[in-house]
């Protein structure tokens, strides 16, 4: 695990917001992936906090933030993100999204468009043309009224989570670490709050707000990821020249060590401006 530490606080407006804070230099507000929590990122703590002041909120109605007392909808997590903005006057930052939380992350550039500077997205699920038909098609059934609360019932039991994760979504090579708070994470999550958030999250259209944005972008995704057709999502921003999109192989949608390391070069690179290391798809140089 990460050896820095970020700053636990709190925000009580209205609802009661968890965010780790911590770094040095321009911020960094990254958004967390489905069922998450800030701690989805803690392998990037050490070597991003030197590059920037991270800050990273649980997501309403995931770890220890409160739900919203109406839909979470992507639109409606980043309009809960708007205290946190103002209490710690982020005037101008840079912007991350993880997966389901690339849709919290455009609603946020959509709201405070003159203020977001670099644009980092990881798995984003930018157009339901770039999901795999077969997550769709799961996704769709799991969250139905009915089914959903027996899903939930056995999400919440490790040894068919961890089966399903290893079948369908990640993949068997993933990070014990990783896993066992990943876990941890399906265990403190408000069901409402997933199920309603996943159900609109995988019917968004952001492939728009990504070509208006005047900064640059990095798109990190695996060769092998299960959720998202990396082929759909190079078509949809070959023409973006401000996009630089990297396909990182021999990894999947679970994060391993070879793929955190990689993960952390393509970081390094794009938060200094510097060319990215070799081995990334795509003919853009930054």
């Amino acid at each position: 695990m990460a050896g820095v530490i970020l700053e636990e606080r709190f925000l009580e407006a209205p609802g009661r917001l968890r965010y780790l804070i911590g770094g040095s230099g321009p911020p960094l507000l990254l958004c967390h992936g489905f069922m998450g929590s800030a701690e989805n990122f803690e392998t990037w703590f050490d070597d991003v906090s030197r590059r920037r002041t991270l800050v990273i909120p649980d997501l309403p109605g995931c770890g220890a933030s409160a739900p919203l007392p109406g839909r979470h909808t992507c639109a409606a997590l980043a309009g809960a993100l708007q205290p946190l903005i103002g209490e710690l006057r982020l005037d101008h930052f840079d912007l991350g999204g993880l997966c389901l939380g690339a849709g919290v992350a455009f609603e946020v550039l959509a709201a405070w468009p003159d203020r977001v500077d670099r644009l980092i997205l990881h798995t984003p699920l930018l157009e339901p043309s770039v999901v795999r038909r077969r997550f769709h098609r799961q996704a769709t059934v799991m969250t139905a009224p009915g089914i959903f609360s027996v899903i939930n019932w056995l999400a919440r039991r490790r040894w068919v989570s961890d089966l399903y994760k290893r079948l369908v979504v990640e993949g068997d090579d993933v990070d014990k670490a990783s896993a066992e708070a990943n876990f941890r994470n399906q265990l403190r999550c408000n069901p409402r709050a997933q199920q309603q958030w996943l159900r609109e999250g995988l019917r968004r259209h952001d492939a728009g707000l990504l070509a208006q944005h005047p900064g640059e972008t990095l798109i990190i995704v695996a060769s092998d990821d299960r959720l998202l057709d990396d082929a759909a999502l190079g078509d949809l921003v070959e023409a973006m020249p401000r996009v630089h999109h990297v396909r990182v192989d021999q990894a999947g949608h679970g994060w391993n060590e070879q793929f955190v390391r990689r993960q952390i070069e393509l970081l390094d690179s794009f938060l200094e401006g510097r060319p990215l290391p070799s081995g990334r798809s795509g003919p853009d140089q930054l």
